[in-house]
């Protein structure tokens, strides 16, 4: 979002003149609207001083009194100053229909909070925005499938913003919405097949490993999903519960869903899951043991709150009583064999262009006149900097996030690739059992010591913000291999950072990093959305030829996209 964007579905314009002089020529407004349309409206619109993000306007509406005789070049600055002071007006002063999405997450996210609650008043900034399109399926009649086919157009999104969505409306408005089948399909389309396809036949019982079972317990005690399943005390299917336990992973170690399950992990996330829903029996009637219920998240201390902390992670870190039996090396229970899937499909993939709106369409012609009044005008605007939205659509208070010190430790992520990350950490035995969030945190605490466990940069480095620490935070300490494991890792990522840095490497690789990673910022992390916001003042060259502070983008083993904002 480097500068405005304005979008433009319909452009009309009427010219009115007095009754006692002599119509202009019909066409007099068609050169002025071409050079507008043509570059000097787009230029108009990079002076807008506007909070960042992206805003939708239903309709713009202004007279513009034109002198006709002066050049079309100077006819089309007028209006293209006129057209952007209008829309910089209606933001600010919240005149007409203006909605405000702080990015395209947070857009995605309204969108199918709106379509699974039958709520569709901004189904026109939906539209305009290309999230739903003309021959789209009904939000009215088939909310379901329109909730798959704006999903479908933004798989990188897709998981994030059905969470969020599950937050704001809870799991049952969807539930209704997308059906068994509708969440199969999801579920095909976040991970590799083996997390959703059926075992093929009668097949032996995988023999599941201690370190798959401390993993199954561990990534539901950090989930907000697993929160909605226990309120919402659904009975779901079999397939159903198998499809959540992909969103569940998608939420807490989305790297896992690009390769395929360990041997059982997905039907003891099932299960887990089923015991926090009033489903306790196959679909078949047949009794299944419903395992433990497994902890969910404490609400994360104060900053300083240091006791309650530790008292938060003893409760979490201790098994209760009889969890020893769920650790033993045994076979799971077979997988359940999957419903017919109604004739269901995959997500449809993205095409080239897809998610973008449509250029504009040319101006009509206009009447005789000699003011101009342009209406009917739809835009969307993308904008930086700036001042607060007048409505925005529902998400966390966008107020620059949390105070850290070393909001340059994300600038890391351009050298994980250089430390064997993320495979390194997911193909090593002696950390199976964590997920790689955890490890991420861990090798954070390695790289710079001393950092608080819950500084909003650390936690961001492993995909994380504070309503979802818990995931790491009520972890248990690790062992020495882990530890030595952990630390191995950091070491090898200090030295590819330190290269990088200094194009050969100094003789002190911790240093460079707590040279990169110390500095003052703010961070914000939400579910597929991290950004580190710094001051301009602190640009560092060094960092900058180094490539560290560009920003990474869509990030698949953290699921999100990360930013950094100079301002």
């Amino acid at each position: 979002m480097s500068g405005p964007a304005l979008v433009i579905d319909r452009l009309s314009a009427t010219l009115r003149h007095p009754a006692e002089e002599a119509p202009p020529a019909e066409d007099r407004l068609r050169g002025p609207l071409r050079h507008v349309v043509g570059g000097r409206l787009e230029a108009a619109l990079r002076g807008l001083r506007l909070p960042p993000g992206r805003w939708c306007l239903s309709r713009l509406d202004l007279t513009l009194p034109l002198d006709l005789t002066r050049p079309d070049l100077a006819l089309a600055q007028d209006w293209s100053q006129a057209v952007a002071a209008a829309i910089e007006r209606a933001v600010r002063e919240g005149t007409g229909a203006v909605v405000h999405y702080r990015h395209d997450v947070e857009l995605l996210a309204d969108a199918v909070t709106g379509l699974a609650n039958g709520r569709t008043e901004r189904l026109w900034a939906w539209r305009q925005t290309g999230i739903l399109r003309p021959g789209d399926p009904s939000p009215d009649a088939s909310p379901g499938a329109a909730i798959l086919t704006a999903l479908g157009r933004h798989p990188e999104q897709a998981a994030a913003a059905l969470l969020r969505a599950a937050d704001a409306c809870g799991l049952a408005p969807l539930d209704r919405a997308l059906g068994r089948a509708g969440w199969q399909r999801l579920a095909a389309a976040l991970a590799v097949p083996q997390w959703s396809e059926p075992r093929p036949g009668p097949a032996p019982e995988p023999v599941v490993h201690r370190s798959t079972r401390t993993l199954a317990a561990a990534l539901p005690a950090g989930s907000r999903l697993a929160s909605l399943v226990r309120e919402t005390r659904l009975r779901p299917a079999e397939d159903t519960l198998a499809a959540w336990a992909v969103l569940l992973v998608a939420e807490t170690d989305p790297a896992a869903l690009y390769r395929p399950p360990r041997p059982g992990l997905p039907l003891l996330l099932a299960d887990a899951l089923r015991a926090l829903t009033s489903a306790p029996e196959r679909q078949d009637g047949t009794a299944r043991p419903v395992p433990r219920q497994l902890p969910l998240p404490p609400p994360v201390p104060a900053e300083g709150d240091t006791r309650a902390r530790k008292q938060d992670r003893a409760r979490l870190s201790a098994p209760p009583a009889g969890a020893g039996a769920d650790l033993t090396d045994r076979p799971a229970p077979p997988l359940p064999p999957a419903a017919p899937r109604d004739g269901a499909q995959a997500l449809p993939k993205p095409r080239a262009g897809e998610g973008r709106t449509g250029p504009a369409e040319g101006p009509r012609r206009g009447h005789p006149g000699r003011a101009a009044d342009a209406s009917g005008a739809r835009s969307t605007v993308r904008a930086a900097a700036g001042g607060q939205p007048p409505e925005r659509a529902p998400g966390p208070d966008p107020l620059g996030g949390t105070a850290t010190g070393w909001a340059g430790l994300l600038f890391l992520i351009a050298t994980a690739a250089e430390a064997g990350l993320p495979e390194r950490a997911l193909d090593e035995p002696a950390l199976a059992a964590r997920p790689l969030p955890w490890v991420l945190h861990a090798a954070g605490r390695a790289l710079v010591p001393g950092i608080a466990v819950d500084d909003a940069a650390l936690l961001a480095l492993a995909g994380l913000g504070p309503a979802r620490a818990a995931l790491v935070l009520g972890a248990p300490e690790p062992t020495p291999e882990e530890h030595a494991c952990v630390h191995a890792l950091a070491a090898d990522w200090a030295r590819a950072t330190a290269v990088r840095l200094h194009d050969g490497g100094p003789d002190d690789p911790e240093g460079a990093v707590a040279a990169v990673a110390r500095r003052s910022g703010r961070i914000t992390a939400e579910p597929g959305w991290i950004e580190a916001h710094l001051a301009v003042a602190d640009t560092d060259l060094a960092v900058r030829r180094a490539g560290l502070d560009l920003d990474p983008g869509w990030v698949p083993w953290l699921g999100a996209v990360v930013r950094y904002v100079y301002a």
